[in-house]
Parts: C-alpha cells; structure tokens; sequence
C-alpha cells in the first residue's frame, strides 16, 4: 500500500549548513508534513489456482481445471492508510466468488461426493479478507532526513530541491517495512450433476504476517496536462494462519496516476496464497488477477 506525501503548512527553518536565508518548510522533502489519508477501492478480477484435496480419502484436483471454478469474476478489493511521519496504520480487504460448470476431466472424491471422468459437476467457491496493517519507512534517500536515525538538516540540500512548483515531489523514494493481521474466509463446494451427490470445504481462520515495500513517486510538475504525478509501488508479506492454516502470502503492486490532488486512477496485480487444514482436508490455493482502482487522498 503505497505511503502517501502531501504539501504542508509554511513553517520557517534555518538552513542546516550555516548562513542564509531562513528555509520554507513546506519546500523541503519531509519537514512538517501534516497527517494525511488515502482510500483506494476497486475492482479485482482474480483466477484461483492450487489444489484441494477433500475428505478422507479424498482425491486431489486442480481448482482451475478440475471443479468448475476455473475462470475469471470480478470481485471488489481495496485499502486504506492514515500517515503520520514515518509511520503509517491502516486496513485492507477483499470479497471474491466465481461458479460455473463443466464435464469432469479428473476422477476422484470430493469430500463424500463421488466424481468420474465425463460427469456433469457444478462448482463455486467465495473469499474474503479482512485485515489491519502498519508500516515504518527505513529509508527516505531525497527526504531532510534519510534514515530513522538522521538528524534533521542532515540532507537539508537535496530535500529543498526536491519539490516542485506545485507543491509535490518531484522524485520521491520510500523503503519501509510491513507488518499486519487479517481474517480470511474460505467456501468451495462441488455438485455432482450426473450421479447426484454436493460436498463443501469451509475454513475461517485468522492471521499475521510480515514483509517490505517501496513506494517510487515521480512530479509532473505541469509538464503533463491532468497528470500531477505517477506512482509504482510494491508490497510483499509472508506470514501464517490459525487454527489448522500453514503458509500466508501476497504481494500487492501498482501503478497510480494522480489527476489532481486528491483523485487518480490505479492498475495493478494482488495476489493472495494460502494453504488450509480440515482434518484430512487440505486446499493449497492461490487468488491473483489484475486490480483497477479509484485512488483518493487527503
């Protein structure tokens, strides 16, 4: 999720190396930014992929070959974050679901429900997400003070050069690291239309993870007309799950058009991996796909 930057208050300094005129504030790269907010919710179009394995004695089957669930629906998917200096608290989330139907191409038991090459099945599954994340930026390189432990004027030169004429950054790198909890749930179920017979797979588990990001901002500063910046950002997490979940992981990356100061577009790629355990039951699965969104910030 990417670190917002806003334009602050005027507020004089002295210059960090002696002499000179007293610096403006609000024309340094990280002196006196005020809280900020941003909303970005959108559009997710995922595909599922990975294994389930149903039942005791269940068979193991492709999800996007084998059980009808194997295309692409649009679901809804989106974040927020609050930023106060380095530090940066917010939440995100989804909520996916695909049917469809098809003959089988496996044979095999899904949970109690007996499936043999050519049968007519019919297959849904639902995802959501819900979690809180907070982030601290490690490194800041065109910003008064790079690193958490710089001290203020430290890159006073750079930082004032660093604006442009419209108050944004011109060129802006952000390195921090990540951390968070979510709740995820998770419902498959396949219908054996030929020889009768439905059988479900459901888990509701809640987890942590931890991980990094960057965040790339560079200004158009006028140079481009309805575009005040463009953004690409990166987000990566690993974590895990409980009770009865293995390995949590996802990687957020877009790239964001700012069309005046407060809205833009979004395109991106989510992705969300996870591995979950119902007694012999296990569904190792992944839900990724491209991202479309309206990007609002305060």
């Amino acid at each position: 999720m990417p670190i917002p930057i806003v334009p602050c208050a005027e507020v004089a300094l002295a210059p960090a190396e002696g002499g000179g005129a007293p610096l403006d504030a609000a024309r340094i790269l990280g002196v006196g930014e005020p809280l900020s907010a941003t909303f970005d919710v959108g559009v997710w179009v995922p595909r599922l992929t990975g294994t389930a394995r149903v039942g005791a004695g269940g068979a193991s089957f492709n999800l996007d070959d084998d059980l009808a669930v194997q295309g692409s629906a649009p679901g809804v998917a989106g974040e927020f974050a609050v930023t106060a200096g380095r530090w940066r608290f917010g939440g995100l989330g989804f909520a996916v679901e695909e049917s469809g139907s098809q003959a089988a191409t496996a044979a095999g038991t899904f949970g109690t429900t007996p499936i043999a090459v050519g049968d007519a099945i019919s297959g849904s599954y639902s995802a959501w997400m819900a979690g809180g994340e907070v982030g601290y930026v490690l490194w800041r390189p065109f910003a008064d003070e790079p690193w958490p432990w710089s001290d203020a004027g430290d890159n006073r030169t750079q930082a004032s050069s660093m604006l442009g004429r419209n108050g944004r950054p011109l060129a802006d790198i952000q390195v921090y690291a990540l951390g968070g909890g979510f709740v995820l749930g998770y419902e498959q179920s396949v219908t054996n239309v030929t020889a009768g017979g439905t059988s479900t797979f459901e888990r509701t588990v809640g987890g942590v993870y931890g991980g990094a990001g960057a965040d790339i901002r560079m200004g158009m500063d006028g140079r481009v007309p309805l575009i005040q910046d463009l953004r690409l950002y990166v987000n990566a997490g690993v974590g895990f799950g409980w009770p009865d979940a293995d390995s949590v992981w996802m990687i957020r990356v877009g790239f964001a058009a700012m069309l005046d100061e407060h809205v833009g577009v979004e395109f991106g790629y989510r992705l969300f991996d996870f591995d979950l355990r119902d007694g012999p039951s296990q569904v190792d699965a992944g839900i990724r796909g491209l991202f479309g969104a309206v990007s609002v910030r305060f």
